[in-house]
């Protein structure tokens, strides 16, 4: 359970400004939107999304070794929330120290990251392409 201050904090980052780490490189236009809930449809009811998360619980367990997580949870905690939060509806990791927050809403195929500061998205950037992900500005 967290602490009344780390809730929030959370409340307050939320208000903020937020990247997205996707599957596609940017979003799709409105005139493709039939073809893109096509390919959302297929790949929320494939194993995609598996893998896809897994790239996800990766990304933050690899943050997780520059940046403090509050409640500091293992590499094997924070894998399990990830790739169990298809089904269970969503996961907050908040980096107090950095005045971060990165949520991920079960059944989403992208992640969202508040308040990064420029340290945060440069690794950001680097482990997102690690993954082959794709980070923009929302």
């Amino acid at each position: 359970m967290m602490s009344q201050s780390a809730e929030d904090q959370i409340e307050c980052l939320l208000e903020k400004s937020f990247w997205v780490v996707d599957f596609l490189p940017e979003q799709v236009s409105a005139d493709r939107s039939k073809q893109y809930f096509a390919v959302e449809n297929f790949c929320c009811n494939s194993r995609y999304i598996n893998q896809l998360y897994q790239k996800f619980a990766y990304l933050v367990i690899k943050l997780s070794c520059y940046f403090d997580i509050d409640g500091n949870p293992s590499p094997k905690y924070i894998f399990d929330q990830v790739t169990e939060c298809t089904t269970r509806g969503y996961v907050n990791f908040l980096f107090a120290d950095e005045d971060v927050l990165v949520t991920l809403n079960g059944g989403d195929l992208y992640m969202a990251v508040y308040n990064p500061n420029e340290r945060f998205l440069q690794l950001l950037r680097s482990i997102v392409a690690s993954e082959g992900l794709f980070l923009r500005k929302s």
